[in-house]
């Protein structure tokens, strides 16, 4: 069996070519042996009562998040920093895509509010959560201990899997909050008739946002993830996610009288119409308009003919209105 995980190595360096010439990513590179390594087994792979069997390993001991009924066609082992190894099953299903309803949700993403949903009757705001800031005293001290090890030492080896712990407390505490929030956020807009629904969103320029002087809290809001998370959670309900484009001005534009207030700054919470006298939050006022061009975005398309019904808008939905997005790390993995 080790001719064929040869074979997955050389596919997966002709996959990367590929995405480079096709100016999807960068030139490949050699894998770090300090960072996250993995292994593909393409065939020969059974789950065996607790355990996992793998080829030339033979059986070994794991935990398993979830029932796996179907045909196993691949599993990746991965090892991390801090000598803890994960195996993500791929197989297949039965299971399809439930047909549903729900509504047209209009999400602001912020640094205040980490997302303030606006569906059609009302604004729910999700307070943030910062892990970086949080666990940032406990990283400087173990960093210190690192910088006065000797270079080459054991202890200096052991210190740099201290380290690595706390980075990875860190990613785990983001990834936890982002998939909790995005399964709340698409099981609040699925309900149970017939139908689909729709959360929408603003595109983001996250690398853009990461060069300014809030680039530490933009990066660990985690934006991109968010979305990634909602994208494919959604498809599996039967729902859509649909992307607004980024220079829509979502929190200068009033939503009342659309008259364009070009004065306001980031400062700026709260904030009084100078045409038509309304009183807007900030934040409440951005998921209103940008659920409205939503729902204008759906409407105004016609090429394809998938009709959805949400809150009693008659709306138009096609694939392409919605930019897709590679999953991050869909489920959590069986940790071996």
């Amino acid at each position: 069996m080790a001719n064929t995980i040869l074979q997955q190595s050389l596919k997966n360096l002709e996959s990367a070519f590929k995405n480079f010439f096709a100016h999807r990513t960068g030139f490949p590179k050699f894998k770090s042996k300090h960072k996250k390594q993995s292994i593909r087994y393409p065939e020969s792979c059974s789950i065996q009562g607790k355990s996992l069997k793998l080829p030339k390993l033979g059986i070994v001991k794991a935990k398993f998040p979830k029932t796996i009924s179907g045909k196993i066609k691949s599993v990746t082992v991965s090892k991390t920093s801090t000598d803890k190894y994960f195996a993500a099953i791929l197989f297949e299903t039965n299971n399809l895509i439930p047909h549903k309803t729900g509504k047209i949700s209009g999400i602001d993403l912020g640094l205040t509010s980490r997302v303030t949903v606006f569906d059609g009757e009302t604004c729910t705001k999700v307070d943030p959560i910062k892990p970086t800031r949080k666990y940032a005293k406990r990283l400087k001290r173990r960093q210190q201990a690192l910088s006065r090890k000797t270079k080459g030492s054991n202890n200096r080896k052991k210190q740099v899997k201290r380290v690595a712990k706390v980075h990875e407390k860190i990613a785990n505490t983001r990834l936890d909050f982002l998939h909790k929030l995005s399964r709340k956020l698409v099981d609040e807009n699925v309900q149970t008739r017939h139908g689909a629904s729709v959360l929408v969103v603003e595109n983001l320029c996250v690398k853009g946002l990461a060069r300014t002087k809030l680039a530490k809290s933009v990066l660990d809001a985690g934006f991109g993830m968010l979305i990634n998370f909602l994208g494919y959670k959604l498809e599996r309900e039967g729902g859509k996610l649909i992307e607004v484009d980024r220079f829509f001005p979502s929190t200068k534009l009033c939503n009342c009288c659309k008259s364009k207030n070009n004065s306001l700054n980031l400062s700026i919470r709260e904030w009084v119409c100078p045409n038509c006298q309304t009183h807007h939050d900030r934040d409440e006022n951005a998921a209103k308009n940008i659920r409205e061009e939503g729902v204008k975005i759906l409407s105004t398309n016609t090429v394809g003919h998938t009709e959805i019904q949400a809150c009693g808008e008659d709306v138009r939905l096609v694939g392409a209105c919605a930019k897709k997005h590679s999953s991050v790390k869909q489920e959590s993995p069986v940790t071996a």
